[in-house]
C-alpha cells in the first residue's frame, strides 16, 4: 500500500463516487420510457466497490437503495467475482432475496478492471407490469406465485451481448412489455454509465489509491454515526402500531419495535411483531434491515448525512423469521408497507429520548390508485395511476411540510396531471390540500392532498389506503392527522366510500373519484401555537375558523380579512386548557379534506 494519500485527494475521490452515482441517475430518467420513473423517479441508484460495500448513492427512493446492498450480494453468491467479466448485467427481484415487491427489478453490472472485479452499480426501479394476477398492483393476492415473474439473479447481459432467451421470458410475462424493455434499456445504460465513470476514476488515481482513500472515508464517516449514538442516552425505547388489515380480513397487523440504544450502537428490534400474513402486507428481511439504516439517517443532525458503507456499521435489525418483518415462501408481499409504519415507530419510541431530532406521524402509505384498460382504437393495453402525497409530521421548531411523498421514498415525485390525462382516459377536475388535515399543534403537521378525476370512458380502478387505524399520531399533545379515503361517485347513484383497499372496481363513464390522503402528525400543545401562525393558516386555507377557535384557541373578528382579538383569544384558552385538564382528553381537530 502507498503512503498515507492526502486528505484533498480522499475528498475528490469521494465526490467522484456521488457524481458517478448522480450520473448514473440523470441517465436513467431521460431514457426510461414509464412515468414512473422519468416523472416520479420511482428508482434507486448505487455504487459499490467488489466488497458489496456502499461508496456513494443519488438522490431516490432510500427504500429502494438500502436494499440494493442485498440484490448485489445474491448475485455475487450465485455467480461468484470468480465468473463475471466485462459486460456483465444481472437481473433479480425475489422478494425474499431483496426485500422489495415484483415489480421492483434489480439490474446489477459488474465493472471489471484488468481482467479484475472492482465494483458494481445497482438500480432498482419500479416496472409497471410483471404479469401479476391483476395489472400493476393486485390487492388481496395471498401468495407469490399471484404476484408476477419472480426473477432469481439471472444474467440479462454476458460480455456485452443481451441474453435475448432470457429478456424474452421477461416480454412475455408482462402486459407492457414496449414499456418493459424500454425501462430495462435505461438501467442497464445507467449501470453502464456508471462503468464508464468508475473505471475513469481508476485510471486517474489508481486502484491502490482509490481503495486506501474509501478506507479512510468509511473510517471518518463510521466515527461521525459512533458519536452521533453516542450522544443519545443509554435505554431500551418501545413502541407499537397497527397497519389497517392484510387485505385479506379485516383484523389489524400489529408491529412492535424495541430500540436499544448501547453505546455508540443502536439496535432496532420487531421481536413480538405479528406474524407473517395470509394477505399480502408481509415484507422481505432486506427491507426491514433498510429502515432501520433509513431511521439513523433520518436521526442524524445534518440535512444531508454522509451515506456510504461506514455510515451503518453502528446499526443492526433484528426480526423474527416468519413474522411479517422476514417474510418466508410462499406468503405475498406486494404492499410491504409495514415498513412504513416501522420507520415511524422508531422515531415515536425515541422521542422521549432526543425530543429534538424527532418528528411527529409521517406519511405513513404510498396511497396508490391505478386505472386500465385497453385503447378503444389501437386495442392496446394502457396501465396508469400514481402514489399520492401526504402530509408530513411536525417537528420542534417547524411545521410538518404538506402535499409530500411518504417517507421511504425521498426523491419521488407526482405525476403531473398533464402526463396523467395523456395516458389515461381521465378527467382530473382538482388537486388540493385538504384543510384541517395536518393534525394541530404547537408545530402543525402538513396537510393532506384530496384528487378528484372523472373517468372519461368505462375503465378499471383498483385502491390501495393505509393508516386510518393507527393515523400519523401527535407527539407531545399534539394531534393526529387526518386518515385517508377514497369514494367513488357514479352518475346517477349514491356515492360509497372507503374503498381503501379494492380492486376489480369498473369505473363506468362519467363516475368521479376523489382520493384524500393522510395529514402529518401536530406537535406540542396546540394552545400554544402563535396566534399569528394561526391566522396565516386561516388566510391561506390550512385551518378553518371554527377550527382556529375551537381547537387552538384564537379568536378571530368576522371580517373578510380577519384580525385576532387578543383579549379574547386568552381568555378562550384558558378555559380550553382547563377543560382539557379536567376530561384529560384535548379537543381533536376535525377532517373535512
Amino acid at each position: 500500500m502507498n503512503a498515507k494519500i492526502d486528505p484533498i485527494t480522499t475528498e475528490v475521490i469521494r465526490n467522484a463516487f456521488y457524481a458517478t452515482a448522480e450520473d448514473m441517475s440523470a441517465v436513467l430518467n431521460r431514457s426510461s420510457y414509464s412515468p414512473v420513473i422519468y416523472e416520479c423517479h420511482d428508482y434507486g441508484v448505487s455504487l459499490y466497490n467488489e466488497n458489496v460495500e456502499l461508496l456513494a448513492q443519488a438522490p431516490g427512493t432510500p427504500y429502494f437503495t438500502g436494499g440494493l446492498e442485498a440484490a448485489v450480494q445474491a448475485v455475487v453468491d450465485k455467480f461468484g467475482l470468480e465468473n463475471m467479466k466485462s459486460g456483465d448485467v444481472f437481473a433479480v427481484n425475489d422478494t425474499y432475496m431483496v426485500g422489495a415487491h415484483l415489480n421492483d427489478v434489480d439490474i446489477v453490472c459488474v465493472y471489471v478492471h484488468e481482467g479484475q472485479p472492482v465494483g458494481f452499480g445497482a438500480i432498482r426501479a419500479h416496472w409497471e407490469d410483471v404479469g401479476a394476477a391483476t395489472p400493476g398492483h393486485p390487492a388481496g393476492t395471498t401468495e407469490i406465485y399471484q404476484e408476477g415473474l419472480r426473477i432469481p439473479p439471472v444474467r440479462i447481459m454476458s460480455g456485452g451481448e443481451l441474453v435475448t432467451d432470457m429478456v424474452d421470458l421477461f416480454k412475455l410475462n408482462s402486459r407492457t412489455p414496449k414499456t418493459l424493455m424500454g425501462d430495462m434499456n435505461a438501467m442497464v445504460a445507467a449501470a453502464r454509465m456508471g462503468e464508464k465513470r468508475f473505471l475513469g476514476l481508476i485510471r486517474r488515481f489508481g486502484l491502490d489509491v482509490i481503495r486506501q482513500a474509501t478506507g479512510e472515508i468509511f473510517e471518518a464517516t463510521e466515527a461521525k454515526f459512533r458519536a452521533f449514538i453516542s450522544s443519545i442516552p443509554d435505554g431500551v425505547y418501545e413502541a407499537e402500531g397497527c397497519n389497517d388489515n392484510d387485505s385479506v380480513t379485516d383484523d389489524p397487523v400489529w408491529a412492535k419495535v424495541k430500540v436499544i440504544v448501547d453505546g455508540d450502537r443502536l439496535t432496532v428490534d420487531t421481536t413480538g411483531s405479528d406474524r407473517q400474513h395470509d394477505g399480502n402486507i408481509n415484507v422481505g428481511l432486506p427491507s426491514t434491515k433498510a429502515m432501520a439504516k433509513l431511521a439513523l439517517a433520518f436521526l442524524y443532525p445534518s440535512a444531508t448525512p454522509e451515506v456510504n458503507h461506514g455510515s451503518f456499521k453502528t446499526v443492526d435489525a433484528i426480526a423474527e423469521k416468519g413474522s411479517i418483518y422476514w417474510s418466508q415462501e410462499p406468503v405475498a408481499g406486494m404492499r410491504p408497507v409495514p415498513v412504513m409504519l416501522l420507520l415511524d415507530l422508531i422515531l415515536k419510541a425515541l422521542a422521549p429520548a432526543i425530543p429534538d431530532r424527532v418528528a411527529a406521524g409521517l406519511p405513513g402509505d404510498s396511497w396508490n390508485w391505478e386505472c386500465y384498460g385497453r385503447n378503444t382504437e389501437t386495442d392496446e393495453f394502457w396501465l396508469a395511476g400514481e402514489s399520492m402525497n401526504g402530509g408530513w409530521g411536525a417537528s420542534k421548531g417547524l411545521d410538518g411540510v404538506s402535499a409530500i411523498t411518504h417517507s421511504v421514498a425521498g426523491d419521488f415525485r407526482n405525476v403531473p396531471i398533464e402526463t396523467q390525462e395523456a395516458r389515461c382516459p381521465i378527467l382530473v377536475h382538482s388537486l388540493r390540500l385538504g384543510t384541517d388535515t395536518g393534525g394541530a399543534g404547537q408545530w402543525r403537521g402538513g396537510l393532506n392532498t384530496v384528487k378528484e378525476f372523472e373517468a372519461l370512458e368505462q375503465l378499471n380502478f383498483q385502491t390501495h389506503f393505509e393508516r386510518t387505524k393507527t393515523p400519523q399520531w401527535g407527539l407531545f399533545g399534539g394531534h393526529d392527522g387526518a386518515i385517508p379515503d377514497v369514494t367513488v361517485y357514479p352518475p346517477g347513484e349514491s356515492p360509497t366510500s372507503g374503498l381503501l383497499k379494492a380492486s376489480g372496481i369498473v369505473l363506468e363513464k362519467g363516475t368521479r373519484v376523489v382520493a384524500r390522503t393522510g395529514g402529518g402528525g401536530g406537535y406540542g400543545n396546540p394552545l400554544e401555537r402563535d396566534p399569528e401562525a394561526v391566522l396565516e393558516d386561516v388566510l391561506n386555507g390550512y385551518v378553518s375558523r371554527d377550527a382556529a377557535r375551537s381547537v387552538y384557541g384564537v379568536v378571530l373578528s368576522d371580517a373578510d380579512e380577519p384580525v385576532i382579538d387578543t383579549t379574547a383569544t386568552e381568555e378562550l384558552r384558558r378555559s380550553l386548557a382547563a377543560s382539557a385538564a379536567d376530561s384529560g382528553e384535548p379537543a381533536r381537530v376535525s377532517a373535512e379534506g
